[in-house]
């Protein structure tokens, strides 16, 4: 009388086990890796929104709050768009700009941040241009006079975000992860034995022989 023989699969899995697991779908694994990679450049480089960034640095000569607040205040803002043909607003301005200083210290760094490209470096140049004039022409501002020595033009305008090549890293892990995700589910959904030990240690039985089996054209042949 045949008995139905029913087993359950250990969750775990050697050291042995995987490897050859990868070494089988090695192939695959590579192809899928190398795919997310290539996705995530055509994001990174096409899609991905891009930032830009200029800085420069000046002198102060104390008030550093008072000259921060002078720099950060609507009009001085609004005045920069008046000059500067660029599709943003003062808030957007003033959340880009990022201006630090130390107490004990006469410089005073300035830089800013934007979603569109060769306009750091010119709102950076209206920002001392317009606050130049108002300190030499307004009498509200001249209290500012010999406070500030301004320097050269900022800094070229460099691209800070997106960063290239962490984008790509990401991409090629995540995609690492899936597929190889993905082999280990599908083996484990059709499982297959690697040895006579593995058979009879499933089975609980001996196992007697082995049918061998060899490629022949046309089909696997049994011997």
């Amino acid at each position: 009388m045949m008995q139905d023989v029913s087993y359950n699969q250990e969750n775990e899995i050697s050291l042995i086990d995987l490897f050859l697991m990868i070494k089988k779908y090695f192939l695959f694994l590579v192809i899928f890796t190398l795919l997310g990679g290539g996705l995530a450049a055509i994001y990174a480089f096409g899609i991905s929104p891009k930032t830009y960034e200029s800085n420069v640095q000046i002198m102060v000569n104390g008030q550093h709050q008072s000259i921060k607040d002078f720099y950060m205040s609507d009009y001085v803002l609004r005045q920069i768009l008046k000059e500067v043909d660029v599709d943003t607003d003062i808030e957007e301005i003033r959340e880009g700009l990022t201006i630090t200083f130390n107490t004990s210290s006469k410089f005073m760094d300035i830089s800013f941040e934007f979603n569109q490209r060769n306009y750091t470096s010119i709102i950076l140049v209206e920002l001392l241009e317009v606050t130049q004039e108002l300190i030499e022409n307004h009498d509200n501002y001249k209290a500012y006079q010999g406070l500030i020595t301004y320097p050269l033009n900022p800094t070229t305008e460099e691209r800070v975000a997106p960063n290239y090549l962490l984008v790509i890293f990401i991409g090629m892990v995540l995609a690492g992860m899936i597929s190889l995700g993905y082999v280990f589910i599908r083996e484990m959904m059709n499982p297959k034995y690697q040895s006579q030990k593995d058979l009879e240690k499933a089975l609980e039985i001996d196992c007697i022989g082995l049918i061998p089996t060899f490629d022949q054209k046309g089909g696997n042949q049994h011997a």
